[in-house]
């Protein structure tokens, strides 16, 4: 000891050891939170700027003049940004929009809309200006300006209006000529015009729009829009939050042009550009395994892509009473020519060459997604035999070659003389491989028929002209073409006859017809089925116009496309993006519910998507209620914060005594009334509002059958990752109820997946809030609904069964990988780490073992070491 303290050598060394330990622990620390704690971009921040980002094939914008639009992209940019007066859920299903409640009279002819009260117009130029509300008066303009611009290729849906007014400042009527059956398309088809700056336009239909001004969900955004992206921004006054609990979660949707579907995949499929989701990658991309093949999300939908092979039938009268100057070689209107393109065309070879088999072979013009579908029975349609069309066009005339010869096998066929030989021009599209690959086929398909097709320049080689998408456009509006293929673009909720069957009629020549064919019968019945109500006899009606129209073989429809997307997800393998995006889950299955997809004409998908680094609100269940009146009744709704704040909650009870805010739930309330009554709530965290809705069935209190029944207080199931759970991992969930009398209480679970049903009992404190568990395996992905009853197996005035019902979402697994802004090579991930610990150990070590022969080399210096016990004396000093 050395003054009362440990020799200097073993101090220094102690003191060096914990050191090193510390540093170790430390180090090791901080190696674990590495491994263990997923990278996020930033820490959650519910204000953040969020972006979602699709490729898309040949982004296409001609026009924003709702009134001229014609291509889908324009759709997609028209119906983001203006309000109509209704609308349809990602189902299809109408829903109001504009206008949040509508009632027809009696008398079959009178419409009332009545309006929200809080829309406004968004100016691009300043988007939080709100000194432009909506009214009636907008209403009234919009539909009165379609009505007069017999132009437009909307005024087609107001020509049933006999007159539309102002009832008051948020209250429209509509009275229509006659019962009018297609009014929920045109509530949904105009778009509600700003009056304030379309009233200065002298020819609306021409109307120079640098950009639009609507009241939807989303504005365009002129200052980052170019010829190759279009941007979309978040509406802040958009009126959907306040009144529908429909919430815009991305700042903005970014749409970036590709023209080669190639080059496409592979950015989105490696992260490069930030690409959230792409729209029509080619079927091969889509197929293959080092493209899309084992990718999800990924979707082929059957939206009504219907694809046409149109024969140009202009007469010179037609071409005369609408200003056009081209008119139709004269082989175009023979019904025998008709009706031999037609049999040369092998439409489930289309679709296997051109669609790789992502298509359904179609008939009639309304899509086979629709309900109004026509089928034409199979013994009826005719039948792909280029060797019969020829025989056909042979016994008809067309037997010469074009020097006069008779030459039945001769290619083009000619009449005698070589006269009106069959040849034609034959265009479509150069935006996407399919459109090529199914030139080739119909082209040598035509040739043994004995008719010759060629490009705008008569070239006979390749036979077909590739033409983009504004080529092809002034084409149809000159009406200068003889064949070509292209598609129209409908929905499973596009009214048979405005939305589909209108593009027929004489009336459509000029806005929308594009192969000109006009015939009376047919514009009577059209007529007639937009007033004939009853369905069964409505429906008659429109299969005789489709059959109309494929027995004229004008309108040549090979197949139904099927449109096809992918999204992604972090939880899948990707090359990090620069700058680095947190990406977006809950996607929904587009083709369960086709109104979510990205390139429609509705922003559903907006309010559905959640971003990933801050996820909204997660409401599981909200039980329902049945009490009894003039007792208190506790209310509670199950949810939870995915980010791990706290929440907050608005409770509107239904019997009108107004709202109440909470942040815990459950609450409690009194209603004073029996009856049966809707309770909603919204659920608030830092950014987004979820909303849900239960019932309440109220009934007098006291008398005969006073048990009351269990009630549900929550059920609860945390997942492993927030907003799913994992297959093959176990879900935890948990039940609360009690029982004002204390009876026993009895529980069956249902999992959704067809499993066995379990049973729990209890029969002790039921008049306390009494927890059941049950835990459950899920094998496969998939959202299961379940089923929770509770009962005390007791009778009365109440159902004494009470429930609640959750929806489990179960994904992949996660990849083995860091969250997006992290590095993907585990070398990067793990092996740069512990390189670091391995250096910072063999430094610290390397130190001390220094320290402390330094430290041994001074200690022998001042003082030598004592001789054992027992051992020979010391030497005497030297002198």
């Amino acid at each position: 000891m050395v003054n009362g303290g440990e020799e200097p050598a073993k101090l220094a060394w102690r003191r060096t050891g914990i050191a090193l330990v510390i540093t170790v622990v430390f180090v090791l620390t901080a190696f674990a939170a590495v491994l263990t704690v997923p990278a996020r971009v930033d820490a959650a921040n519910p204000t953040a700027f969020r972006s979602l980002r699709f490729g898309i094939l040949n982004l296409a914008i001609t026009t924003l003049n709702p009134m001229k639009i014609t291509l889908n992209d324009e759709y997609v940019v028209v119906y983001n940004v203006f309000s109509t007066l209704i609308s349809y859920d990602k189902s299809y299903n109408p829903v109001p929009d504009l206008a949040s409640s509508w009632s027809l009279a009696p008398d079959n002819v009178t419409w009332t809309f009545n309006l929200v009260h809080d829309a406004y117009f968004t100016d691009p130029t300043a988007p939080s200006d709100r000194s432009h509300p909506v009214t009636s008066a907008d209403v009234v303009y919009s539909y009165q300006v379609e009505m007069a611009t017999k132009g437009s290729i909307l005024n087609s849906y107001t020509e049933q209006l006999a007159g539309v007014s102002a009832v008051d400042t948020y209250t429209v009527q509509m009275v229509t000529k006659q019962p009018y059956a297609a009014m929920y398309s045109t509530a949904s088809a105009i778009p509600i015009l700003p009056q304030y700056i379309w009233s200065g336009y002298n020819q609306p239909l021409n109307a120079p729009i640098k950009y639009p001004v609507g009241s939807g969900a989303m504005y365009y955004d002129n200052a980052n829009t170019t010829s190759n992206v279009l941007v979309l921004r978040k509406n802040p006054n958009y009126f959907g939050l306040a009144d529908y609990c429909q919430e815009v979660r991305p700042d903005e949707v970014r749409y970036i042009s590709y023209s080669d579907p190639g080059q496409m995949v592979t950015d989105f499929t490696t992260g490069a550009n930030t690409l959230d989701g792409i729209i029509s990658p080619d079927p091969t991309s889509y197929l293959a395994s080092n493209g899309l093949g084992n990718w999800a999300p990924k979707w082929a939908v059957d939206l009504g892509f219907v694809s046409e092979f149109a024969i140009n039938v202009i007469t010179p009268q037609i071409a005369a009473a609408y200003g056009y100057r081209y008119t139709a070689n004269p082989v175009l209107l023979n019904e025998t020519f008709r009706l031999a393109v037609a049999m040369s065309i092998d439409k489930p070879q289309l679709i296997a060459d051109a669609l790789k088999g992502l298509g359904n072979v179609a008939d009639t013009l309304v899509p086979d997604t629709n309900p109004w579908h026509y089928d034409i029975p199979a013994n009826q349609e005719y039948q792909f035999n280029p060797t019969a069309a020829r025989q056909m066009l042979n016994a008809a005339g067309w037997k010469y070659d074009v020097n006069g010869n008779l030459n039945p096998d001769a290619t083009p066929l000619a009449l005698a003389g070589g006269q009106m030989p069959l040849k034609v021009r034959f265009y479509t599209l150069n935006t996407a491989p399919e459109w090529e690959t199914a030139a080739i086929d119909i082209v040598k398909w035509l040739a043994q028929a004995g008719i010759q097709t060629t490009d705008r320049l008569g070239n006979t080689n390749p036979g077909y002209g590739l033409y983009s998408i504004n080529q092809m456009s002034g084409y149809w509006l000159s009406a200068d073409y003889d064949m070509w293929f292209w598609d129209w673009i409908f929905t499973p909720a596009s009214d048979p006859s405005v939305d589909v069957l209108e593009v027929e009629t004489s009336g459509a020549i000029g806005p929308t017809s594009d192969n000109y064919y006009s015939n009376a019968t047919y514009d009577a019945l059209y007529n007639q089925s937009l007033t004939t109500v009853d369905q069964t006899a409505r429906r008659a009606i429109t299969d005789e116009m489709q059959r109309m129209i494929y027995d004229y073989h004008s309108y040549i429809l090979p197949y139904y496309e099927l449109q096809l997307y992918a999204a992604y997800t972090p939880t899948q393998p990707r090359t990090a993006a620069s700058p680095p995006d947190p990406g977006w889950t809950n996607w929904g299955d587009w083709v369960k519910d086709p109104g979510l997809t990205v390139d429609g004409d509705l922003p559903n998908l907006w309010f559905q998507v959640s971003p990933m680094d801050y996820l909204p609100p997660q409401v599981s269940s909200f039980p329902q209620i049945q009490w009894v009146s003039g007792n208190p009744t506790s209310i509670g709704v199950s949810a939870t914060d995915p980010n791990g704040g706290g929440l907050n909650y608005t409770w509107d009870f239904g019997d009108g005594s107004g709202t109440q805010t909470s942040t815990a739930s459950p609450v409690t309330h009194t209603y004073a009334t029996p009856g049966n009554y809707t309770i909603k709530v919204r659920v608030k965290n830092g950014a987004w509002t979820s909303c849900s809705s239960t019932t309440a069935q109220i009934v007098p209190s006291g008398g005969p059958g006073a048990n009351l029944p269990p009630q549900i207080k929550s059920l609860t199931f945390p997942l492993s990752h927030g907003v799913y759970g994992v297959e093959n991992d176990k879900v935890n969930f948990t039940v609360v109820a009690n029982d004002t009398e204390g009876d026993p209480l009895y529980v069956r679970w249902s999992f959704g997946d067809g499993s066995a049903i379990a049973t729990n009992y209890s029969a002790l404190n039921t008049n306390q809030n009494t927890a059941f568990r049950q835990s459950h395996v899920y094998a496969a992905n998939g959202t299961y609904l379940v089923n929770v009853t509770v009962t005390d197996n007791q009778t009365g005035i109440l159902n004494h069964l009470v429930w609640a019902n959750a929806n489990v979402l179960i994904e992949n697994a996660p990849s083995q990988v860091t969250e997006i802004g992290g590095s993907r090579n585990p070398w990067i991930d793990y092996g740069v780490p512990i390189l670091i610990v391995a250096i910072v150990i063999i430094a610290v070590a390397a130190v001390v073992l220094r320290r402390r022969r330094t430290m041994k080399k001074e200690l022998g210096e001042e003082e030598k070491p004592a001789s054992p016990p027992g051992g020979p004396p010391p030497p005497p000093p030297s002198t």
